[in-house]
């Protein structure tokens, strides 16, 4: 009885509360509003919040709050309306974007959450690091999911050089090591999970600079699992990073003799092969853009290598194909500019020159000496298409 006494004079008080006088209607709900938030009293917050909004709309602190309590309730929806609202005031909040797409990412919609992630990835997340590491790893699954593994390895790195070790991230970093996406990953308790589980060990240790215990466990993994898909791939990757280019180009061959239309494992000796003999490479990436014509890094590494070779009229065509796919990346139109001028077609080359210098002046990281300087570490340094699922446009 003393307790059911003890709400309903507090609930009188807040309603007592919430009839201030006309002349400071808003400051006083915006200062009840924060104090039952800080009381965790998240119902009449959020009750206190809406009603000072609906005096001030463009009160950008009111609708992350509220936007935040929402979120702590699990209502996702309305949680994404009040950050879309903190969006329309502050396009450049890179941290309301996060916590647009973390609501999106638990709403399913997949696209535009790794949209906004993107977006607060590339303005930034201020509030606090914890936050900055989830909307990391949620960004990561959404690259995942949509098979582009390249990305997804590179979020889940970042959070791996931070020292981050749950078992959900070395998972994810075994998915992507592997080219597995989350809805194939096999299941608990299965041998297949103990590969994924141990190849993404490795990796957290590959990113941690850790380079000899990541090559004992993939070592380990091939004599135990010599047959498990991408797996000789995944260790060929590993020794690219620790520049043992012979060895890696021997797991890739084993990775060909388990699956011969394994056309990463193609494009990758291709690559390893570009300037050292690139003659021998362009069999492989010959080979990849065959099995996958839909490709556009492997009409691009074909494309250098025939103009390693000599073959300009192949190396133009190629670079051609590429360039339909990727117009605006600088790199492509230095190879065309090369391909054309040797091939004595002046003027094309002239133009592309010219274009590779505006886009260069538009994006000064995109830099011809990731091609041109020294010879590439396989698919991990090319820029275009990396993904093994990444396609040109119809």
């Amino acid at each position: 009885m003393a307790v059911a006494l003890r709400l309903a004079i507090a609930s009188a008080a807040v309603g007592a509360q919430v009839r201030p006088s006309a002349a400071g209607d808003f400051k006083v709900l915006a200062e009840q509003a924060e104090q039952a938030s800080k009381q965790n009293r998240l119902d009449d917050a959020a009750s206190l919040y809406r009603k000072a909004l609906a005096l001030r709309p463009a009160w950008t602190e009111g609708w992350w709050s509220l936007g935040t309590i929402e979120y702590d309730r699990d209502n996702y929806a309305k949680a994404a309306g009040d950050f879309e609202k903190v969006i329309a005031l502050d396009a450049k909040d890179g941290t309301a974007h996060s916590m647009l797409g973390l609501c999106q990412f638990e709403l399913g919609r997949d696209e535009s959450a790794l949209k906004n992630l993107l977006e607060a990835e590339r303005l930034g997340v201020l509030k606090n690091e914890q936050l900055r590491r989830v909307s990391v790893y949620h960004l990561g699954v959404l690259q995942l999911r949509t098979g582009e593994f390249t990305s997804a390895k590179e979020s889940f790195w970042q959070l791996a050089k931070d020292g981050v070790r749950t078992t959900e991230l070395v998972n994810a970093l075994g998915q992507t090591a592997l080219l597995i996406r989350p809805q194939d990953s096999p299941k608990e308790g299965t041998a297949g999970a103990q590969v994924v589980s141990q190849a993404g060990e490795a990796e957290r240790l590959l990113a941690t600079k850790d380079f000899d215990h990541a090559k004992q466990i993939y070592r380990n993994l091939s004599e135990q699992f010599p047959d498990y898909p991408n797996l000789h791939f995944a260790f060929g990757r590993v020794l690219l990073e620790t520049h043992e280019s012979d060895e890696a180009v021997e797991e890739f061959l084993l990775e060909l003799k388990r699956d011969p239309q394994n056309v990463n494992s193609l494009l990758e000796i291709a690559a390893v092969r570009y300037r050292t003999n690139s003659a021998d490479g362009v069999q492989y990436a010959q080979e990849a853009v065959k099995l996958d014509p839909r490709r556009p890094f492997g009409h691009y590494l074909l494309g250098l290598l025939y103009l390693d070779t000599e073959n300009y009229v192949g190396a133009i065509s190629e670079l051609q194909i590429a360039r339909l796919a990727h117009p605006n990346l600088a790199e492509i139109y230095f190879a065309l500019g090369n391909a054309y001028a040797r091939a004595g077609r002046k003027q094309e080359a002239s133009r592309a020159r010219e274009t590779f210098k505006r886009l260069s002046a538009l994006n000064p990281q995109q830099s011809s000496s990731d091609v041109y300087g020294e010879p590439p570490s396989g698919l991990v340094r090319g820029k275009i298409g990396t993904d093994p699922e990444s396609k040109a446009p119809n």
